[in-house]
């Protein structure tokens, strides 16, 4: 073999190692790639959410996970049109269908996640605008779908509620994150510290499907969360007051005693609350 054949022949075989090296990068450009964020109704990432990708042509499937941001990504996907799922325990599964995916595409796909949970919020506003004739902001848990007033007036009292026909001793009242049930008297609508509307900022009724970190009891959840105050002083001053001379007679308070046929005199009922609130900060940017 001469010189010249020595120099073609190594041409040759450099040409085929390049061509196997190439090779990778050549495939990479024959797929597609999607990547995103899953994030709840809130906006906060959902970590170790499952994304799966499934080719409607050939049922090959393809998944992932979302890492701590809430980011994922799904490379080298072959060309065709997907089916994406995103699942995660406590929220309501993310479908996508019919996306078709081309040659070296880089599709951007976010998810929503949207909980499964059945609840209500309460607001502040609805509290300081709605009727309440005792100010118990709890009175409010009554406009709940499936919430009724319970009648059974355990242990003497009454006052509880029923969340889908469930017992009113299996309702979960927290304050702030934590445990604000009375052991003594379970059923008592409010808890073992009740608040006022002056006090409360809001709260969330959850009457179905709740996430495991509640747990304790099978009925509603009553989470309260208590007002805090700002880098600004504000407060009022107030007064509720009821008497029955403004009021109409009750349906049975007749005026004429039907067998003297004396007037009757109406049932008194004199209501007086009054007070005051006040919140501002302790230190600055820091404590309220």
């Amino acid at each position: 073999m001469n010189s010249r054949q020595g120099v073609v022949g190594g041409i040759g075989i450099f040409s085929i190692i390049l061509g196997i090296l190439a090779a990778p990068s050549v495939l990479l450009a024959q797929t597609a790639t999607v990547t995103g964020t899953a994030f709840d109704s809130s906006g906060a990432a959902v970590t170790g959410a499952t994304v799966a990708a499934t080719n409607q042509d050939t049922g090959t499937d393809r998944a992932t996970v979302t890492n701590e941001t809430g980011a994922y990504t799904l490379s080298s996907l072959a060309p065709g049109v997907y089916t994406f799922t995103f699942t995660k325990d406590g929220f309501k599964t993310v479908k996508f269908q019919g996306l078709k995916l081309t040659v070296g595409q880089t599709l951007a796909l976010h998810a929503k996640f949207e909980t499964a949970t059945l609840s209500n919020v309460v607001e502040h506003k609805q509290m300081t605008e709605l009727p309440l004739i005792l100010r118990d902001p709890y009175q409010l848990v009554l406009l709940g779908p499936g919430v009724t007033q319970s009648d059974s007036g355990g242990g003497g009292q009454s006052g509880g509620a029923s969340v889908n026909g469930g017992r009113e001793t299996n309702n979960n009242f927290l304050l702030d994150g934590a445990d604000n049930n009375d052991a003594q008297v379970p059923f008592i609508l409010g808890g073992l510290t009740s608040q006022n509307p002056d006090s409360t900022e809001e709260f969330r009724v959850l009457t179905n499907n709740f996430a495991p970190e509640y747990g304790r009891n099978k009925g509603a959840i009553i989470d309260v969360i208590t007002r805090s105050g700002t880098n600004d002083f504000h407060g009022d001053v107030f007064y509720f007051g009821r008497w029955d001379a403004l009021g109409a007679r009750d349906y049975f308070n007749h005026n004429t005693d039907p067998v003297t046929g004396l007037v009757e005199a109406k049932n008194p009922y004199v209501r007086n609350l009054y007070g005051f609130s006040i919140g501002g900060p302790i230190k600055k940017d820091k404590l309220f």
